[in-house]
Formats: structure tokens, sequence, C-alpha cells
């Protein structure tokens, strides 16, 4: 048999063994040596093939297809540089749990080490960011090597796509030359030979009648006390909701940054302080609970985490909740480490105080009490200081969240645009879907992240974003443009990396803060649409932005909408929420106060 058909049964034996494991999409960046791989994988029916010239913004958009779809993408590339390039996407998606198959084609073993062009080493090349990785034999087409080759996929995909879901590499040398049988299929002999069949570990089924016999009886007393629930991390609207269930079955104040789903699932919770940023800028002046009831990452709110850290100094024990058994803990406070699905752990929880129970006490009541009213004096300074603010970032920001219907999605970017959304927009009723890339929480590869995401999704998908993040991955956009994506971008132009405004570097002189953390660009963004042939829009008020959005909806394809500001509009208005905040909180002491004498 000759090399063509040898490497082709080879590979054919691999594809067939990631079809068995149910994937059924894949991201290629064409090149030469990843000619037979890419060729088969094309060529077969049940895998919906994505070609992406670049393979930076080729892996950020697999990243997406994986986070949308939560089963695996393969992601193939040439020898070189060019696997290279996979690595940010493949550091996002280890830290955020997507699962990708990412397979790099490479010279054969002979061409290493002697000068050979496009070579260099790839063997484990993403070291530790992925979950396993493979350097595959080269190919050969006996019984044993065909059932290895089949063998090896099966098992990268399923480790993919087991908790914690994480990304995967195979390295393949290949000989030239490069162009395989396309008329060759496996026979049904052989195919039958490789059939494996995945059976998991049964579901934890709670008792219905004793389902709190699973915890621990200091849990169980601990989940009777004055707690607060603290959630990171992306969850599903399904989870979302459980989560609120729970704060309320317990009267606990629940917190949690908008890619947790508490904000589109919170509008009947008044126990949900969607406004923490706010609530939690003085620590000392709040009270301290008996226990925290975390799930999954921190989440991007960074005074609570200071108020997390504030309380081991009181030794509050902490108890965190997390399937993927990866322990979240950067704090290193956690007392209690459970392995156990939201799901499952809220149905235990609620158990320890069944509604049958009698009414909650009076100092758990008070508990409540303090939180809900905190969330409502955050909420109504924030909803006054937005209505004495001229059209900016952050009335973009909110109106953009409060827009947006059920059957869409919000992707935020990182910097700014989260903590835009996460500060000053409300609880909403819509219940749709917020992501964002908060692995490694870097500005690159939003863009193509975001056209992944709506080609899994095919529904509405609204960007809200940086200037210098969407310049970061311009060429995202080409993959919005070629496949007609309904992507709306709202950009928030600043012309600078807007965040550094609200950190400690904007204290340094002008000198040294202009050229290295404004970092102006100067562009034409109106231009970059033309580029893209994008519809583009250039708002000045709120309702012209509203129709804006409006008309985007309508199209079947991209649009940018640019709301055009200053670094500074965003920071004054923080400024003045959080001093209009305590000056509330002072006003209701003082009332507390004089009632207690009069």
């Amino acid at each position: 048999m000759n090399h063509q058909q040898v490497m082709t049964e080879y590979l054919l034996s691999f594809i067939e063994g990631l079809k068995q494991a149910g994937v059924c999409q894949a991201v290629i960046s064409p090149g030469s040596r990843s000619t037979p791989l890419a060729l088969l994988l094309h060529r077969e029916k049940t895998v919906t093939c994505h070609i992406d010239v670049d393979e930076r913004s080729a892996a950020f958009f697999a990243l997406g297809l994986a986070k949308a779809s939560q089963t695996a993408v393969v992601l193939l590339c040439t020898s070189g540089t060019a696997a290279a390039n996979f690595y940010p996407a493949i550091c996002e998606a280890y830290e955020s749990a997507v699962p990708l198959i990412v397979l790099t084609t490479d010279r054969p073993p002979e061409l290493h080490h002697v000068g050979a062009a496009q070579t260099m080493s790839q063997n484990h090349l993403y070291a530790d960011h992925v979950k396993l990785s493979y350097q595959m034999a080269l190919p050969e087409n006996t019984p044993n090597l065909l059932r290895y080759s089949y063998w090896q996929a099966y098992q990268l995909a399923l480790t993919a796509q087991q908790l914690p879901f994480g990304p995967v590499h195979a390295n393949f040398p290949l000989r030239e030359p490069l162009l395989p049988d396309l008329a060759l299929r496996l026979s049904e002999e052989q195919r039958q030979t490789m059939q494996t069949q995945y059976i998991p570990l049964p579901k934890l089924v709670l008792a219905n009648q004793q389902p709190i016999a699973l915890l621990p009886e200091e849990l169980k007393s601990l989940l009777q006390a004055k707690g607060v629930i603290v959630v990171g991390g992306e969850c599903t609207l399904n989870q979302a909701k459980a989560l609120h269930q729970l704060s309320q079955h317990l009267s606990w104040p629940i917190i949690g940054d908008p890619l947790t789903q508490l904000a589109a699932t919170g509008k009947d919770n008044p126990l949900y302080l969607k406004q923490a940023e706010i609530i939690f800028q003085k620590v000392q002046d709040l009270p301290t609970p008996q226990v925290v009831l975390r799930f999954g990452k921190l989440p991007v709110t960074k005074n609570v985490m200071l108020y997390l850290q504030s309380l081991t100094q009181q030794a509050i024990p902490q108890i965190l909740v997390d399937e993927t058994q990866r322990w979240p803990d950067p704090l290193h406070i956690c007392k209690y480490l459970l392995p156990w699905s939201i799901l499952d752990f809220v149905q235990v929880a609620k158990a320890v105080r069944p509604s049958s129970a009698p009414v909650i006490s009076s100092a758990l009541s008070a508990w409540a009490a303090f939180w809900q009213k905190r969330q409502q004096i955050a909420q109504q300074v924030v909803a006054l200081q937005l209505a004495k603010q001229d059209f900016d970032d952050s009335i973009a920001s909110v109106a953009l969240a409060d827009f947006i219907a059920e059957d869409e999605v919000l992707f935020v970017a990182n910097s700014n645009a989260i903590r835009l959304v996460d500060r000053l927009a409300p609880s909403l009723q819509q219940g749709f879907q917020t992501f964002g890339n908060r692995g490694v929480n870097g500005i690159d590869g939003i863009i193509s992240t975001v056209a992944g995401l709506a080609s899994a999704k095919r529904q509405r998908v609204y960007l809200l974003v940086g200037d210098l993040t969407l310049f970061h991955d311009m060429n995202g956009l080409q993959m919005i443009q070629k496949y007609q994506l309904p992507v709306t971008i709202v950009l928030l132009n600043n012309n600078s990396g807007g965040i550094f405004s609200f950190l400690s570097q904007r204290q340094l002189s002008p000198s040294d803060f202009d050229p290295l953390f404004a970092t102006a660009l100067d562009i034409s963004f109106e231009k970059v649409a033309q580029l893209y042939q994008m519809s583009y829009v250039q708002p000045t008020t709120k309702s012209a932005f509203i129709a804006a959005l409006a008309n985007s909806r309508q199209q079947s394809t991209a649009s940018l909408i640019e709301v055009k500001s200053t670094a500074e509009l965003p920071v004054a208005l923080w400024q003045r929420v959080l001093a209009a905040y305590q000056q509330s909180i002072l006003e209701e002491k003082e009332a507390k106060h004089e009632n207690n004498y009069s």
C-alpha cells in the first residue's frame, strides 16, 4: 500500500475517534503541512468546518464556538509559528474551562534540528495550559496503529469534555506527499473494530427523605446562621435561578458579576446585591457574617474580595462549592471544599431549613433587612446620578443592558466594559445570557470569540467593547463579515486605555501616563466599519443610541455603533456615585439616631 493510502487511513481513523466522541465542529487555518487533515475534515459530512486564515483569530473563534455549545471544537493549523499563534486562546480556554481539541501538524523527525524551513519543536508546545498533550506517531495503517489513532482522538475528545472542561493537544508529524486519497473510506469492518462507548458514572441522586444527611453537622449548623453568598465565573440561567432561590430561602444576600447570570434572573430577589462594588466600598462599616458560601471563582468586584479578605482576621468560615475541583481560592481562606454541582448543593442546602420550618429568627430577619436596605439605597443613588449624566460610556452601557431581549445575547469585553455593566446596570427582567472571557481576563481575541459565539448561537449578539480591545482583534471582524453574523458592536471609544483612569496610575504625570497608559489610537472606526462592510452610526444622545440599537436588530448582518466619550467622564460619575451613597448612608444613620430619642 502506498504512502498516500497509509496516511489517509491513519488520519481517517483519528477523525472517526473524534466523531465517536461527539465532535461536530472544526476551525481550520489553512496551510501546507495540515493539508491532509484539513481536506479530510472538510470532506466529512458530519463535521461543520469554519475557515479562518489568521491563527490567533481562529483560536478565539473556536473558543467562542465551544463556549456557546459547551462541546469540544477542533482547531487545526500548519507547522511553525502558526501553532504558537493559538497560544493566547488556549490559555483562556484552560483558565475558563472551555473544551478545545487543538491539532497542530509538524515536519517528521528527520527534519527537526537540521535547519528545515517552518520547523520548530511543537511537542508539548502548550505546556501546562492543556489538560492532555500527545505527540502522535508517524502514520501507519497496521490494525494496531489504526486503532491507536482512533483511540488517541477519542481519549482527547473525552478529556476535553470531562470536568473541568479544557483544551487538549495532539501534534502530527507528517511526511510528504501531503495530498490524501479523497476517494478512500474506512471499511465497515475497520469502523466496527473501533467502536467505543463511554458510560459515565451515574449522576448523584439525592435521597428525597433525608438529603441533608450528605452534609456534616457543622455545615448544617452554618447554613442556619447569618451568611453571604458569593458567586463567580460563568453560570447558566438555571443555575442562577437556583442560587436566587437559595438566597431567599436562607435569607442571605447574594453577590455575583454579570457573567453569573444573576443580574438577568434577579429582578424579584431583593437580597441580590447588584451594586456590590458600591455597598462594599467601606468594609469596616458592614456587619460581619457567620459564614460565607462561595460558588466558583471570585467575581470581578474588587471590593467584595477585600471584604472576604477582611473576614479571615475574624476566623469566619468560608465554604467553596466547585464541581470542577479546581478550587479557585486566590485568597487561600476557604475552610470547606465541596465538589458538588450548583443544583445538587442548592437542593441539599434548602433541606437544612425546609419551607415548612418555623419563621426565621429576628436576628436573621434583621440581617436580611440590612442588606436589602443597602441595595435599595445604592440602586437609588445610581439611578439619580445617571439621570444627571450626559450621554457617555456609562449611559450607553446601562441602556444596552436594558435594551437586550430574552432571546438575544450580551458579550462584555474586559477592562472598563464589564465594570460599567457590573457597577451601574440594574437587575433585569429579560433573562438574556451574558458571556465574557474571564479566564485570563485579557483584551485580545474578543471580536473573534464573539464571532464564534454568534456562529454557534445564531442569535443577535451585542458586544460591549472598548477601542483598544477592538483594535487588538480587528481581524476578527473579517469572520463576522465572512459568515454574515448578526452582531451589534457597541464601541466605547474614549481614545485611551480608560481602565487606567480608575487606577493608581492616573496619579502619574502626563509625560508618563499618556504614552504608557492612555495610549491614544486616533483611529477612524467609521473607516474600519466600511472596510468590513458593516453599517455604522455614531449617536450623541441616549435616544439616538437606543434607536441605533433598534435599527441594528432589524438587520441580518453586523453593525458598529460608536459612542465617543472621554476616559474622565465615567470616573467622575463613579466618584459622584460613591460620595452620594456615603452621604445617603450617613443620613440614614442620623435618622435612626433621632428616632431612637424621639
